[in-house]
């Protein structure tokens, strides 16, 4: 069965809304419910949208207006070029506060309510994807905060997919590398033509090649603890 009703932060640009077209596509059964300060473009009647700051403490609220979801992808994430001595903690705290403490909390939130309601017993559909970086696991030059952001939501999938296994909720993760999105749409020729040179398929991922995996992972009854790198090759020089 696919799931009813699909919770997205972050699931109305680049990656997310990739993630939501993909979902919507799935089946007709399926709902979807986007948060961000950004409206969607998609106009499809199953789509619902959320003006919502993850990192704001009104989790409980939100989740007693929504249908309980089957699946949480998260999403969300914002990023800041700056070598750490140089970043104000001001910038520090808000790329921590969405990145991390904001998957941490929609997985806390969200993960109660699934193991409250039985989702996931016997069948296994609830299920949380989350979605991190390559930076998270390779690190990079002006990127200290951003990639340790990311290498803590590889942890705490890791770290959920046995907390929450036993209830059967499900705990994934995609790890993706360089994406056709706004993030690398404003790098220069000469830089993207460097990182092109060590990818081994020879481009960039698309947001729909993403999408693709949190659908396997979100349907696939098995996929719990999956961490799966989408760089076209980059991390095998690693």
């Amino acid at each position: 069965m696919p799931p009813t009703h699909v919770l997205i932060p972050g699931g109305t640009r680049g990656i997310g809304a990739a993630i939501s077209a993909a979902f919507l596509a799935l089946h007709p059964s399926t709902h979807v419910t986007t948060l961000s300060r950004n409206p969607p473009s998609s106009s499809d009647p199953r789509l619902k949208h959320l003006a919502f700051d993850i990192s704001a403490p009104t989790w409980s609220a939100l989740l007693k207006s929504i249908p309980p979801p089957d699946v949480l992808v998260n999403a969300a994430g914002v990023t800041h070029a700056s070598l750490l001595l140089r970043t104000e903690e001001d910038v520090l705290d808000a790329v921590l506060d969405t990145n991390l403490r904001g998957t941490m909390v929609a997985c806390k939130e969200v993960g109660k309510a699934m193991v409250s309601a039985g989702r996931g017993r016997g069948a296994g559909r609830g299920c949380i994807v989350n979605v991190s970086s390559l930076l998270g696991v390779r690190g990079g030059r002006g990127a200290a905060v951003y990639a340790a952001s990311k290498a803590g939501v590889i942890g705490l999938t890791r770290a959920l997919a046995l907390e929450l296994g036993p209830s059967g909720v499900r705990v994934n993760c995609i790890v993706p590398g360089y994406v056709e999105t706004r993030m690398t749409a404003d790098m220069g020729p000469e830089t993207k033509k460097g990182i092109l040179s060590k990818i081994p398929l020879g481009r960039f991922g698309r947001p729909e090649e993403i999408a693709e995996a949190a659908v396997f992972l979100a349907t696939n009854q098995y996929a719990n603890n999956c961490v799966i790198n989408l760089d076209g090759g980059l991390s095998a020089g690693i």
